[in-house]
């Protein structure tokens, strides 16, 4: 019951040609995407592989802007919060046109968040009632939270505008043929070959530059390379480390490294519950982290691309403390301390630990190098590997083994993730993404206040200084044994420009090739 948006597009247009939007020499870009997402949906999964298709199709009402813990309003034109922190009034860009002409409104935002009840990414979404979401004039909705949430902000990255009516019209089709306001349309989906999207000629912030998009399905990172260097794709969004690496090395006039920040920490976790009951003892935890060199296990896992971890936040994101690696007991080992350790904890002729892994290289490599360095203390690791999604959730179920290995990419504030999600004990015997279990260990109880106090902590000084406290405390109890820092690359065409990357979204609209 809309009314079309065509002067509204008008308008658009001039606005775009007066704001010299790029010229591009190429009307069509080729990224090539190792996974292929399970739906289009972007209230569906939590996954890189959707991220890059929603974020061109959809407008986020909040975004990054240039780093990962810089978040702007984007679809939000301006927002306030109440002043017992428990509400926020969102007001709605008023040129928002979605993709089938009808006018972007209040209503298509209730909708938005009604969209997200009960969806995978609304389950996160947990501070925010879905039930009070009021629509307070015809562009602004005010919504309720549960309790007032620090990372507010940052968690609403995650949310999309949805159009009511052609989200209703679609109905279960709406994963394969999604319909949004963004700087692309939807046109096609191959299942197993590629996704096709065209530029919005309409769209609010300026008309791409470069007219068509193709989302390769490309499986094999070696071929992804193989067809960057012949010139039929300009993007390779999930290159080897070991590509990298040697770009990085080599350089090259054709090519180069395009980073989404040093986000990535790798982890391993020792599982509370485990079979064995071993992980209890925290000394055999500080004897692990004690045997370990996280310079070896990064420079194997990474190709030398990654550094060994110090904690639990990398460097490129909030709450970093530099401090850590100093004496740091992870990126030097000491053998003696470790097996000290092991004798004080009542295993003085070592013991076997087991692990269940994914049959992910970077894993994989890391989980033989911490096995031979195990091995230098009297722990023989016995692992198991699995393919990743069978690994996946027998670790975030009733696993029980000692050991797993996992990664985080940590998008903006780190209490949404990691320490909202992975690391917050209370989640740890229900499961969760906690997959260290680690709730009914009473020494977690000063880790947790601690995390309570940063979910309504608002300030930044404050923040940053809490975030160190939950990491000193987690380096003194080893639930979680902090591995490799990385950043999160991909390879592609030096002639193609303004396109951004942050941490793994995707922002083409302002690309184009020189």
């Amino acid at each position: 019951g809309k009314e079309p948006a065509a002067a509204q597009a008008e308008d658009n247009k001039e606005s775009s040609a007066q704001s010299g939007q790029a010229v591009s020499s190429k009307d069509t870009i080729i990224m090539a995407s190792n996974v292929e997402p399970a739906t289009l949906d972007p209230s569906g999964l939590d996954s890189a592989s959707i991220k890059r298709v929603y974020c061109q199709v959809f407008d986020q009402l909040f975004r990054y802007d240039g780093s990962s813990a810089n978040i702007v309003p984007y679809a939000v034109e301006s927002y306030e919060m109440d002043e017992d922190n428990l509400g926020i009034t969102l007001h709605l860009r008023k040129d928002i046109v979605f993709h089938n002409g009808d006018k972007a409104d209040a209503d298509d935002l209730v909708f938005t968040f009604a969209h997200y009840k009960g969806s995978s990414i609304g389950s996160t979404l947990d501070f925010i009632n879905f039930d009070d979401v009021t629509k307070t004039d015809d562009y602004s909705v005010h919504v309720g939270l549960n309790y007032s949430f620090g990372a507010l902000l940052d968690s609403l990255v995650k949310v999309s505008l949805f159009s009511e009516s052609a989200t209703t019209e679609k109905g279960e089709k709406f994963g394969q043929e999604p319909v949004g306001s963004g700087p692309y349309k939807f046109v096609k989906w191959v299942s197993g070959d590629n996704i096709t999207l065209e530029a919005n000629e309409d769209y609010w912030n300026g008309a791409p530059a470069i007219k068509n998009m193709i989302i390769r399905l490309i499986s094999e990172q070696s071929v992804q390379m193989i067809e960057l260097e012949a010139g039929t794709i300009d993007v390779a969004l999930d290159p080897l480390n070991s590509d990298v690496a040697d770009l990085l090395n080599k350089g090259s006039e054709n090519l180069k490294v395009n980073s989404g920040g040093e986000v990535v920490v790798v982890f391993m976790a020792c599982n509370y519950e485990s079979e064995s009951g071993i992980m209890k003892d925290k000394r055999v935890r500080q004897a692990i982290a004690y045997a370990i060199n996280t310079e070896d296990v990064a420079a194997v896992a990474y190709d030398g691309t990654g550094k060994g971890a110090t904690g639990l936040i990398p460097p490129g994101v909030m709450g970093y403390d530099e401090s850590l690696k100093e004496n740091s007991v992870l990126t030097t080992a000491d053998v003696d301390k470790a097996k000290a350790l092991l004798a004080e904890a009542g295993y003085p002729d070592g013991l076997t630990l087991t692990m269940v892994n994914a049959n992910v290289i970077t894993y994989t490599r890391a989980a033989e190098v911490i096995q031979n360095q195990l091995a230098k203390i009297g722990i023989t690791l016995d692992i198991t590997t699995y393919d990743d999604a069978t690994s996946s959730s027998m670790q975030e179920g009733d696993f029980k083994e000692d050991l797993c290995i996992r990664l985080v990419n940590i998008n903006g504030d780190p209490i949404v993730s990691p320490y909202g999600t992975h690391f917050e004990p209370a989640k740890g015997v229900v499961g969760g993404r906690n997959v260290s279990k680690n709730a009914n260990d009473p020494e977690t109880e000063e880790l947790q206040k601690t995390i309570d106090e940063l979910k309504v902590t608002f300030d930044q000084d404050k923040k940053e200084e809490l975030l160190k406290e939950a990491q000193k405390i987690c380096n003194e109890n080893m639930w979680w044994i902090p591995l490799c820092f990385a950043s999160l690359n991909e390879i592609q065409n030096t002639s193609l420009k303004g396109n951004m990357k942050v941490v793994n979204y995707e922002y083409m609209n302002k690309a184009y090739f020189e």
